[in-house]
C-alpha cells in the first residue's frame, strides 16, 4: 500500500484504460465465432466499429459491440461467457498486441508518492490481468486489484468500500478513470468525486471532471488532482 493514511483514492479501469490495444476485443469476437457459426462476421464488424466506421446501438466500447452483434445473431449468454473467458486466457498466454499508456508506470509512482491509493477495478476475471500487469512492471504500482467488479451496477458500492477502507469521507478525495462513462465516470460524479473520462469515440458523454481521447491526455489532470491540498 502506498501509505497507511492515504490522501485520496484513484480507481482505474483495465481494458481500454490501463491495457491499450484492440486485440483482446477481437479475441472475444473470434471465440464467439468459433462457437457460433452465425457470428462469423462479427470480428470484421467490430473492427469497423473500433475504426469509427460502424455504429453499434448501445455499444460504449468494443466489448459491448461484440456482445450486441453476437446476441443479434443468436449467441446466448452462456456461449458469450465461455467465449469471453477463452479470450482472457489468450491474453493471459501473452497473445496479442497490447501496451500500457506511455508514461503510466512513472505517473502511478508519482501518484503513490502523493499518498494516492491506487485501486484497479475491472469487470474482467482475474485471468489475463495479473500476468499482464507483472510483465509491464505495473503489478507493484497497484495497491489493490478488484476483478469481477460488476460495473456499472456494482460501482457505487465499490466506490463506497474503497473510500471506507482508506478512511476517506470527503468526496473530492475519490477519483475514477476509465473509457466507459456509465461504468467508470458516472458513478463517481454522482458521488461528487472526480471523474476522468477517456472518450476514445468522442461520445461527449457528461458529466465528467476531465475528458481526453487517451489516457495520456489526462495525465496532467491526474497529477494536478493528486497534488490538491486536502
Amino acid at each position: 500500500m502506498s501509505t497507511s493514511d492515504p490522501s485520496a483514492v484513484l480507481v482505474l479501469d483495465f481494458d481500454g484504460t490501463v491495457c491499450i490495444g484492440d486485440d483482446p476485443v477481437l479475441f472475444y469476437a473470434e471465440e464467439v465465432a468459433a462457437r457460433h457459426g452465425a457470428a462469423a462476421g462479427v470480428a470484421d464488424q467490430v473492427r469497423e466499429f473500433l475504426a469509427g466506421e460502424r455504429h453499434v446501438a448501445g455499444a460504449a466500447d468494443g466489448y459491448h459491440a461484440v456482445h450486441r452483434l453476437s446476441a443479434a445473431v443468436g449467441a446466448g449468454q452462456e456461449l458469450l461467457r465461455e467465449a469471453y473467458l477463452a479470450s482472457r486466457s489468450r491474453l493471459d498466454a501473452g497473445e496479442g498486441d497490447t501496451r500500457a499508456p506511455h508514461g503510466l508506470s512513472d505517473a502511478l509512482a508519482e501518484l503513490r508518492g502523493a499518498d494516492v491509493r491506487l485501486v484497479l477495478a475491472t469487470n474482467s476475471p482475474r485471468i489475463g490481468i495479473e500476468k499482464w500487469l507483472a510483465s509491464r512492471d505495473l503489478d507493484h504500482r497497484m495497491d489493490e486489484v478488484i476483478s469481477d467488479a460488476g460495473k456499472p451496477a456494482g460501482m457505487p458500492d465499490l466506490l463506497e468500500q474503497v473510500a471506507s477502507r482508506a478512511g476517506l469521507q470527503v468526496p473530492s478525495t475519490l477519483g475514477s478513470i476509465g473509457d466507459v462513462w456509465a461504468n467508470d465516470v458516472g458513478p463517481v460524479m454522482a458521488r461528487s468525486g472526480t471523474g476522468f473520462f477517456i472518450d476514445r469515440f468522442g461520445t461527449g458523454q457528461q458529466p465528467s471532471s476531465y475528458t481526453g481521447s487517451t489516457f495520456e491526455d489526462l495525465l496532467p489532470a491526474l497529477r494536478e488532482w493528486a497534488a490538491q491540498p486536502r
